[in-house]
């Protein structure tokens, strides 16, 4: 009745003799205290600023990281521009001039060149502020001396064998970087009771004497063992979510790793098994082939390659058993495509150790074994290093090729831990397996119900979540309520082909102002990781659905996600 007498005062209003004037003149007042009332509210949010403040924020805290960068780099510049004369200057130079000589270290003079590299880098070593080199060059370059380094930060420490103990000697503080759970260093050709004799009889008075055996006796272990202050880093960016989670399965389940990788909805689907059912070994111990594996892999590469989905993708080729597989696989490779092709997508092919350290957008792994082959169990500790390094270059999408059902493999090996996860990972879920119903349900639960007295339905934490949601289903957008990553909770987040974007429900029950920080903070650490939001109040929402919606539409339009049809 009173939207109806509104409406009739501002539209329908034509001639004062219009009989029906006689029933709703009875409630113009309260027609025009609701006229009253909406005018009120229109001004007011009129006076919102919420998504100005937001950007406004945005800009300032982009502009403190700018300016930040800009005074860091310029200190540091400052720094060793003062520091740095004349002398260092030419003594750099004759370093240079000594490192080119040395080459590969292996001529008659290399011993001569080497002294001259360390002695001109010990004359201008105070004046440069950061030396970056291999392990292999720091020995070539510097005369040891105890403490000449102020800190020494060592990269992928677990592949830093006994021989780069001597970094404890140099530094007066390490920082050590590095992964137990990836491949440790192999030495190869010494015998084990010689390292036992050796180390029973001239580290008799170590305790930990047998921390210096050669298994699990990587840098970044001396370092577990000796030092405190352990700093786990969890945040993952490189893999899909699908990826990881095998790594996380297998080594990380104490600790896992949050997958950040931002993705659309086009994107390549993760993980694709190949059953190669007339695949058979042939060779023994290192030279172990299965051809029409290989051939398998070598017809999906040069099939993927004119796929224009995989245009500038890079790839590489994993054996999982021995190298020969993958020379076999590099052969026929070059073969196919060509040199310049192969190049064009850095394909490297090779075993687990090859890829330490290393990725590629797609990878394809070779499982080798087959039903005819006599193969062993693999549940060492190493081996389940190898294969969480195989399985986790991929950036993308990865393939495993394998000859072998998964029944037919011990339950305990790692082989077929890998296998099920290919084969039985959960499907995507859709929307529909999301909600557990239709659009057409949801619209009619959301309609009918007592809002007071009934919650939503799972997974909304309110009904209006749920509004919001059927204005994006509505207008054919793909979304997921209650979207999980990093531990924390996206009330809705509406998916693009190439990206994805966050929407907040600002409820006052869920989001009051003791939550806004909170909340501000959580959003400023996923918008690190490349999320955008667009955060929506309650109030105005109801009060200006259809602008909220537009604007909405707008900012998805301007992040390149659109509707699905």
């Amino acid at each position: 009745g009173l939207v109806g007498s509104e409406m009739c005062i501002r539209d329908r209003c034509n001639s004062l003799e219009d009989p029906i004037w006689n029933e709703r003149i009875k409630n113009f007042r309260n027609a025009w205290l609701w006229s009253q009332a909406r005018f009120w509210i229109e001004e007011h949010i009129k006076k919102d600023e919420t998504l100005l403040i937001n950007t406004k924020i945005k800009q300032i805290e982009e502009e403190i990281f700018r300016l930040t960068e800009k005074i860091g780099s310029l200190k540091a510049w400052q720094f060793a521009l003062t520091r740095l004369q004349e002398k260092h200057k030419r003594h750099m130079i004759a370093w240079q001039q000594a490192i080119k000589r040395l080459g590969k270290g292996t001529g008659k003079y290399a011993y001569r060149h080497r002294k001259d590299a360390q002695f001109h880098l010990e004359q201008c070593r105070e004046a440069i502020p950061a030396w970056v080199m291999p392990l292999y060059r720091l020995w070539d370059t510097i005369n040891p001396q105890p403490g000449m380094f102020d800190i020494i930060i060592i990269d992928e420490a677990s592949q830093c064998g006994l021989n780069s103990l001597l970094l404890f000697y140099l530094g007066k503080k390490l920082i050590v970087v590095g992964d137990d759970k990836q491949i440790t260093p192999e030495e190869t050709g010494i015998e084990r009771e010689q390292i036992f004799s050796a180390a029973k009889e001239l580290l008799y008075d170590f305790n930990f004497k047998d921390s210096f055996y050669l298994e699990e006796s990587s840098l970044f272990h001396h370092a577990q063992l000796r030092f405190k202050n352990l700093i786990t880093l969890r945040e993952h960016f490189r893999c899909m979510p699908e990826i990881i989670k095998f790594s996380n399965n297998l080594c990380y389940h104490d600790s896992p790793l949050i997958p950040l990788r931002q993705y659309g909805s086009d994107r390549l689907e993760p993980l694709m098994p190949v059953y190669v059912p007339n695949g058979y070994c042939e060779g023994t111990g290192s030279r172990i082939i299965n051809k029409p594996e290989a051939e398998a892999i070598v017809q999906k590469i040069v099939e993927l390659c004119n796929n224009p989905r995989y245009k500038e993708k890079t790839m590489g080729v994993i054996s999982l058993l021995g190298e020969a597989q993958a020379k076999l696989i590099e052969n026929m490779l070059l073969k196919e495509l060509g040199v310049e092709e192969f190049e064009k997508r850095r394909f490297i092919c090779g075993n687990p150790y090859h890829f330490q350290g290393d990725e590629r957008d797609i990878i394809f792994l070779s499982l080798v074994i087959a039903p005819n082959h006599r193969y062993g169990v693999l549940t060492k500790a190493s081996d389940i290093r190898r294969f969480n390094v195989a399985a986790s270059r991929a950036r993308d999408q990865i393939w495993l090729f394998y000859s072998v059902k998964p029944e037919d493999l011990n339950p305990n090996c790692v082989r077929r831990k890998l296998l099920e996860h290919f084969l039985y990972y959960p499907e995507k879920q859709e929307f529909q397996n999301i909600f557990g119903m239709t659009i057409e349900n949801l619209e009619k639960i959301a309609r009918d119900a007592n809002r007071s007295y009934l919650k939503p339905p799972s997974p909304f934490q309110s009904w209006f979540e749920v509004d919001v949601a059927l204005e994006l289903l509505r207008r054919g957008y793909r979304i997921m309520p209650q979207y999980e990553i990093a531990g924390r909770r996206i009330d809705i987040v509406v998916m693009g082909s190439k990206t994805r974007m966050a929407v907040e429900c600002d409820g006052d029950y869920w989001h009051g102002p003791e939550k806004f920080e909170e909340d501000m903070q959580r959003q400023r650490q996923l918008e690190r990781c490349g999320w955008e939001f667009f955060r929506i109040r309650e109030s105005i929402f109801y009060a200006n659905k259809e602008n909220v919606i537009k604007q909405l539409c707008e900012t998805l339009e301007k992040r390149g996600i659109y509707p699905m049809h």
